[in-house]
């Protein structure tokens, strides 16, 4: 047999074995983009690096001078860094009785950046200081937290 013909047809075959490779592993890789699309939110206790969506209420800033001060995660001021949003929304109203009192009801919400899709969410309200409003939440949002690490 010409050593030619050999040639071509190995370097056919090799040519064959790339192509067929190359599907493989561009198949694998959009599995792994498909599984984790769908794979929805993170746990709660995966988020690590949080994004605090800035809002007008000063609410936010006391919210976020408590999440700075706890280690299991880190703030950043780029939202493309960061595991989940989180927002804060407040609403403040006059409740009539013997004596006028003003209530402050806050909702936050954590999202999942990539998906978009809520991981945790807390109400909370009260009569008092916006302050001690932004430490239950955060102390809510540790707590959940905590439990969901246990849960895994």
């Amino acid at each position: 047999m010409n050593t030619r013909v050999v040639q071509h047809v190995v370097s056919k075959v090799s040519l064959v074995v790339l192509v067929i490779l190359g599907v493989v592993v561009l198949t694998a890789g959009l599995l792994v983009a498909q599984a984790t699309i769908s794979a929805g939110p993170l746990a709660l206790h995966q988020v690590k690096v949080i994004y605090v969506a800035p809002s007008s209420a000063e609410f936010v800033g006391l919210v976020t001078s408590r999440l700075e001060k706890w280690d299991a995660i880190r703030i950043t001021s780029q939202p493309e860094e960061a595991d989940a949003i989180l927002t804060c929304q407040t609403e403040s109203r006059i409740v009539p009785a013997k004596v006028v009192v003003r209530l402050t009801t806050a909702e936050a919400t954590l999202v999942d950046r990539r998906s978009r899709k809520p991981i945790w969410r807390t109400t909370k309200s009260t009569a008092l200081d916006t302050t001690r409003l932004a430490e239950e939440i955060i102390e809510q949002l540790k707590k959940d937290w905590r439990k969901s690490a246990s849960e895994f």
